[in-house]
C-alpha cells in the first residue's frame, strides 16, 4: 500500500512475513516492525499495542471525561480514519459523531467526501457533512485570486478550526477530537519555539480546555502516536482513506523540521517522544504560569461580521477577514468548459492565448485541439521555480490547460495561478477533442 500526502510525503507498506514468531505473543507469525520499537510482532499484537496506547493516552489525559457526545471531524485522510476507526472499536459505548468538511477543492473534495462516507458507513458511525460551497458559496480554491494564494493551507486551517467550532455547537458536541499525532506535535512545537510564539505552544497540549462558555474540549488521542503506526494500522486494517491528495499541499516550516527530526530519530528511536516529555513536563507548565498566557472569557467578544467569537482587539473574526476577500472578487473561475473556452478563442487575437496538452505525447500526437502545445505531464511535479521558468515566455498571455481526466491539469493551474499566471483548466476535455 502507498498513501500520499499532501507536500509530497510518501508512505508506503510492503508485507514480507518474518520466518520467525511475534516476539509478543511467540504464536503467530512475525508480520511487521513497531517503527517506534524496534519489534517485530503479528497483526493482533500490532493492533493490541496500538489501540492500548490510544486507551491509555485517553486515560491519562481524562479526555472523556463527562462527555455526552465526542465530534471527530474526517478529512479523509488517515489520521482522521484510523481514528475514528479505533475510538469506535476501543469505546463501543462513546456515543461519535463523524463530521466532514467539503471544502469545494475541484477535484478533490468530492473524493474525499465519497471515502469518508464509505468509512462511516462500515463501522455504522453518524456523519454530517457541512458543504462549504453549498452553505457559504466559495471554496478553497478561490484563495488562489487573494493575497493567500501562497499559503492555501494557512486559510483553511482559520477556516476549519471556525468551523468546528461552529459546527460542534450546532450538533451539541461537548468534545472534539483531532488525528494529530506525535509527529505533528513536536514539528509545531519546535517551529513555533523558533518562532518565539509561546502561547501557541502552550496551546498543543493534549487536551485543550474551553476557552469561553459554550465552546468544546479540543483533545488529541493520538498524541503519543508516532505518524508511521497510524499509517501501518489503516494499512493493516485496511481503513478507506483518500487516495490522491490536496492540491494545495504546501512544504511548511513545520514539514521542514519533521524531516529534521526524523534524522535525528534515526540516532535515537525516542528521540519525539524525549523532545515531547521536554515539552509537556518542562516548557508548557512554566509558560503557563506567566500572566501574559491566562485568557479569560472577558478577553473575547462576538465578530461585527458572523457573531462568533473572536479576541477583545478584532471587530471581525480571522475567518470573515480572509473570507471577506473572495466576496469583493469579481473574477473568480480557475476552470471552463469546452464550450466556454471555445466562445474565448473566438473574442480574442491567437497571439493573446496559449493551449497546452498534458495527456501523453503518444495521445497528444494522435489527436489535440488545433495549435495545441504538448507539455509532459510530470511536469506537474516540478518546483515552482521550474514552472515559472518553463513557462516565462508566455506571462502575459492567456493559458488553458487539458488532460484525461481534467485533475492533473487543474493541479498545474492552481500552480501557474499561485506564480501569478492567467490561467485555466478546460473540463470535459472529451468534449473538447471530439468536437
Amino acid at each position: 500500500m502507498k498513501y500520499y500526502k499532501c507536500g509530497g510525503e510518501t508512505f508506503e507498506l510492503t508485507l514480507n512475513p518474518f520466518p520467525f514468531k511475534c516476539k509478543r505473543c511467540k504464536g503467530n507469525e512475525a508480520l511487521i516492525e513497531i517503527p517506534s520499537q524496534g519489534i517485530k510482532v503479528c497483526l493482533t499484537c500490532f493492533n493490541q499495542i496500538f489501540e492500548n496506547r490510544l486507551k491509555n493516552t485517553i486515560k491519562r489525559y481524562r479526555m472523556f471525561r463527562n462527555t455526552k457526545k465526542v465530534g471527530v471531524f474526517v478529512s479523509g485522510g488517515k489520521d482522521s480514519a484510523a481514528l475514528l476507526f479505533s475510538l469506535k472499536k476501543v469505546f463501543p459505548e462513546l456515543v461519535l459523531q463523524a463530521i466532514h468538511l467539503n471544502l469545494g477543492i475541484q477535484y478533490y473534495s468530492d473524493l474525499a467526501e465519497e471515502t469518508v462516507r464509505k468509512l462511516c458507513q462500515e463501522i455504522e458511525v453518524p456523519l454530517y457533512v457541512y458543504n462549504i460551497p453549498k452553505e457559504e458559496g466559495y471554496s478553497i480554491d478561490h484563495f488562489v485570486h487573494t493575497m493567500f494564494k501562497n499559503k492555501i493551507c494557512s486559510v483553511c486551517g482559520v477556516i476549519k478550526r471556525y468551523l468546528f467550532t461552529k459546527i460542534a455547537k450546532n450538533l451539541g458536541i461537548d468534545v472534539i477530537a483531532t488525528g494529530h499525532h506525535l509527529d505533528d506535535t513536536v514539528s509545531t512545537m519546535l517551529t513555533l519555539f523558533f518562532q518565539g510564539d509561546f502561547e501557541g505552544i502552550v496551546r498543543l497540549g493534549p487536551v485543550l480546555p474551553p476557552l469561553y462558555p459554550g465552546q468544546a474540549t479540543k483533545v488529541k488521542p493520538f498524541y503519543h502516536t508516532p505518524e508511521k503506526d497510524i499509517f501501518y494500522y489503516t494499512a493493516l486494517n485496511k481503513i478507506p482513506v483518500e487516495t490522491c491528495t490536496c492540491p494545495h499541499g504546501e512544504i511548511t516550516p513545520s514539514k521542514k523540521n519533521k524531516k529534521i527530526i526524523e534524522e535525528w530519530e534515526k540516532e535515537n528511536k525516542q528521540f519525539k517522544y524525549q523532545l515531547l516529555s521536554v515539552f509537556v513536563k518542562k516548557l508548557i507548565p512554566l509558560l503557563k504560569t506567566h500572566p501574559d498566557y491566562k485568557l479569560s472569557s472577558s478577553e473575547f467578544k462576538s465578530c461585527v461580521k458572523c457573531g462568533e467569537i473572536t479576541t477583545a482587539s478584532d471587530e471581525i473574526c480571522s475567518r470573515c477577514k480572509r473570507v471577506s476577500l473572495i466576496e469583493n472578487l469579481k473574477e473568480k473561475k480557475l476552470e471552463l468548459t469546452p464550450e466556454e473556452f471555445k466562445e474565448f478563442i473566438e473574442n480574442h487575437p491567437k497571439d493573446d492565448w496559449r493551449v497546452f496538452d498534458l495527456r501523453e505525447k503518444e495521445d497528444f500526437e494522435k489527436s489535440a485541439f488545433e495549435g495545441t502545445l504538448w507539455v509532459n505531464p510530470e511536469i506537474v511535479q516540478a518546483s515552482y521555480r521550474k514552472l515559472s521558468k518553463l513557462f516565462k515566455p508566455y506571462r502575459n498571455k492567456t493559458l488553458f490547460f487539458y488532460c484525461y481526466t481534467g485533475r492533473l491539469s487543474y493541479i498545474l493551474t492552481l500552480k501557474l495561478r499561485k506564480l501569478g499566471f492567467k490561467a485555466f483548466n478546460i473540463s470535459f476535455p472529451e468534449r473538447l477533442l471530439i468536437s
